[in-house]
C-alpha cells in the first residue's frame, strides 16, 4: 500500500465499508439466484414472485446503506470546496 493510500486509510479519508458492502450485495444476490434455482427444481410454486421481491428488497436495503456513505463523501467535497474558497 503506497504511503498516500495508507495515510488516507489511517485518517478515514478512504472508507472500506462501501467496498465490503458491494461484495456482500453480490454474494447475497448470487445466493438468492441459487436459492431460486433450487426451489424451481423442487417445483415450489410462487417462488418467482418471492425471488423478484427478495431481489428488489435486497437492492433497496443496500442502496439505503450506500446513500449514507455517499452523503459523507459529498459533504467532504463540499467542505473542501468551501475551505478552498475561504483561502482564496
Amino acid at each position: 500500500m503506497p504511503k498516500n493510500e495508507f495515510k488516507d486509510f489511517a485518517t478515514f479519508e478512504t472508507l472500506i465499508t462501501p467496498k465490503i458492502i458491494t461484495v456482500v450485495y453480490w454474494l447475497v444476490t448470487v445466493l438468492l439466484i441459487l436459492g431460486s434455482i433450487l426451489s424451481w427444481l423442487r417445483q415450489s410454486e410462487g417462488m418467482s414472485i418471492s425471488f423478484a421481491v427478495s431481489l428488489v428488497a435486497t437492492r433497496v436495503i443496500f442502496e439505503l446503506i450506500m446513500v449514507s456513505f455517499k452523503n459523507n463523501e459529498y459533504l467532504r467535497r463540499i467542505c473542501e470546496a468551501a475551505e478552498a474558497k475561504k483561502s482564496d
